[in-house]
Parts: structure tokens; C-alpha cells; sequence
């Protein structure tokens, strides 16, 4: 069970900074060329930006599964194919990007982990690891922080540190679920009709590049680890519109209004965190009245406009303060970029004239008035 963290902090729906606001810089469009590669919305691709400025996004479709776009937007490169050998990604969703020191890439595919060069141009390493990473981010010395959940002997654990080498050194944050829980949720995973929520984490490592921010799927509350398993820090987010959750179906999102979701978190230089929360828009539609047979997935188009089913809320919290400091709604799907640095980007989605979905990154910026 989760031990008590040296620091709890809570926090609620008031706004300390009412002048303060989050603007956002002018856009780069990633318009791929479509005889080569393309983007689809499920799943919703992973962007990384390195410190030239080029942007790295994966799974892309057509001639590779690793996009590489320059600092304009334009296309440069596309890097690995479909299958299990040297430079290829298994079939499946479950695929993380990440960016660690000097640029280096981190593909992960499982089996697989996939040690890139800079901008995709070549593979430096690729080894098997012995979980299925949901999420991960890079800490410092290559060391992996990666959502996967585990059994061990101390419980049930949602987050691995992993080596370069992908052995396990410690796993870490642990779960609120028992054993019989364990049994239902390994159910529920091997199904795929039904997810447990409670054991899905959104990582970020933190600005010196030492510890994890883990933030809860189904719940508003956000930890920073450190490797060695200590929770030295966890928010209590109190909020009437963000109420703790256990299942998703996959699905329901098309047919009913969707719970409240952690999409992405980052800290930034001065030690704010920058929460991303998608929600249901206020005009939100099903896609179909009719609830399906129990336990049946709903197959949606996999480059669906998913700004139609989901909103994002941008919140930056000061975790010395305990407060909320702005928060912005947009009228869109939003992810935080991964970046070597500080600074904050999000990005999105958007069907073209011709159907064809193009990604818009834009530069945050708090100003206080």
C-alpha cells in the first residue's frame, strides 16, 4: 500500500493569479507530404522536440513509423518499419517516444526499446525490456522511468526504472490494490474490453533531470519520486469537476461524455507544473445512440477529428504556494511536446482541407500582468 509522502500538498479550484494569463506563440504546421508519410489520430502519436528545434513524432504512417520534422515544420526523414528484427517496432499500441541527453531518442515498442541517434538518422542500440511501457520519461545517466505495471514481492508497483541495458533496477509507486484487484485488473488487460485507470500513470521527469513526476490517469493527484522509490512530494488536487474514477470501456468515449483525463504534465524552469486535463466539450455528440452489446468495442475511423469528442484544460500549479495559478480552457486535444529543456509546447491534431490531419505546435508562456 502507498506510504505517507514527506510533503502532501493540497490544493483547490481557486485561482491565486487572477491577471496572470497563458498565451500562446506563433504555430508550426507539420505537414507532412502524403506520398510519404501521414498522420492518424488513434492512437494519438507522441512529439518530441530536440534542442535544434526539430520535431520527432511516433507512430506516423507510410514509410516509416518515426517522422522527422524540421524547426519550419518541414519533413526531413522517416525512420523503422513494422516487424521485430534490427530498426523495427512491433505491432501495437502500446508505443512511447522519448527524448533524453544529447538528443537521443527512445523508442519503445515492446519487446523492444529502441536507442536512436539524434533526428532518427541511425539505430544505436535496441534491446528487449521485460515490460509493456505505457509512458516513460529519460533521467539522467539514460536511466528510463517507465509506466508499466508489476507485481512484486512489495506489492503492486506502477512505475520501472529501468537501465540503458532495459533490466530493472527498482520499481517504484506503488499501487492502492490488493491482490484480488491485481486478479480483475490482469482480466480486464487480457480482454481489452475494460481498463482499470487506477494503475494508469502520465509521466515526467523533473527539471534538474533527477526525479519522476508521476500524475494519476483517473484522478488530479501528481507525485515526484525518486529512484530509489521515495515519494518526496504529492499534490491532492481538489476539484468538483475532477472526480476520482476506476474503469474506462473502450468505446464509451464515442458514446457518452468522457470522464476527465490527465493527458501530459511538465515542469518548467521555476519549479511550476504544467497539468494538461482533457474533458468533454460542452457540445460534445455521440457518435451513435446505440450502446453496443455488453463489453463490445466501438471501432472508431483511426484519423477521426478527436477535437469533436475532447477539450483540453491547461492548469499551472505552484506546488511551494499550493495554489492554482491560471488555468485555460482550449477547444481542442492537446498534449504537452517532450522537450531536453524548460520550455512548454503543446500540440494537435487538425483535418485539413482534404481530410488529412496536419500537427500545430505552439509555444505557452505565463505572463503575469
Amino acid at each position: 500500500m502507498p506510504g505517507q509522502a514527506q510533503e502532501v500538498v493540497e490544493i483547490d479550484d481557486g485561482i491565486a493569479c487572477p491577471a496572470c494569463v497563458i498565451e500562446t506563440g506563433p504555430a508550426v504546421t507539420l505537414a507532412p507530404p502524403t506520398d510519404h508519410v501521414w498522420f492518424r489520430s488513434l492512437p494519438t502519436p507522441g512529439l518530441v522536440r530536440d534542442s535544434e528545434g526539430n520535431y520527432i513524432m511516433f507512430p506516423v504512417e507510410g514509410d516509416g513509423l518515426i517522422g522527422v520534422f524540421g524547426a519550419d515544420g518541414t519533413y526531413l526523414s522517416s525512420y523503422g518499419g513494422i516487424g521485430e528484427g534490427p530498426g523495427e517496432f512491433a505491432p501495437g499500441l502500446g508505443r512511447v517516444l522519448a527524448i533524453g541527453e544529447g538528443d537521443i531518442l527512445y523508442a519503445i515498442a515492446r519487446p523492444h526499446l529502441h536507442m536512436l541517434a539524434p533526428r532518427a538518422e541511425s539505430r544505436l542500440d535496441q534491446i528487449r525490456v521485460p515490460v509493456d511501457a505505457r509512458d516513460a520519461t529519460i533521467l539522467k545517466g539514460g536511466m528510463i522511468a517507465a509506466q508499466a505495471t508489476v507485481r512484486t514481492e512489495a506489492g503492486i508497483t506502477t512505475i520501472q526504472i529501468l537501465r540503458p541495458d532495459g533490466s530493472i533496477e527498482a520499481s517504484i509507486a506503488p499501487a492502492a490494490t490488493n491482490d484480488e484487484q491485481w486478479d480483475e485488473w490482469k482480466a480486464l488487460s487480457q480482454n481489452q474490453y475494460m481498463v482499470r485507470w487506477d494503475m494508469e500513470r502520465v509521466l515526467e521527469r523533473s527539471s534538474d533531470h533527477m526525479d519522476v513526476w508521476s500524475a494519476h490517469r483517473n484522478r488530479y493527484r501528481i507525485s515526484r519520486y525518486g529512484r530509489d522509490g521515495a515519494e518526496k512530494t504529492r499534490i491532492e488536487r481538489i476539484s468538483k469537476w475532477f472526480q476520482p474514477y476506476f474503469h474506462r470501456t473502450p468505446g464509451a468515449l464515442f458514446r457518452g461524455r468522457a470522464e476527465p483525463s490527465v493527458a501530459s504534465i511538465h515542469e518548467d524552469a521555476d519549479g511550476l507544473l504544467w497539468v494538461a486535463i482533457l474533458k468533454a466539450p460542452a457540445s460534445f455528440s455521440a457518435t451513435s445512440d446505440e450502446p453496443g452489446s455488453e463489453g463490445a468495442e466501438v471501432r472508431m475511423d483511426p484519423y477521426i477529428d478527436m477535437n469533436r469528442f475532447l477539450h483540453t484544460t491547461v492548469e499551472v500549479l505552484d506546488p511551494v504556494a499550493g495554489e492554482v495559478v491560471v488555468r485555460r480552457e482550449f477547444n481542442e486535444y492537446l498534449k504537452f511536446v517532450g522537450t531536453p529543456g524548460d520550455d512548454v509546447f503543446i500540440y494537435s491534431l487538425h483535418p485539413d482541407a482534404l481530410g488529412n490531419l496536419d500537427c500545430t505546435i505552439r509555444p505557452l508562456k505565463l505572463r503575469r500582468k
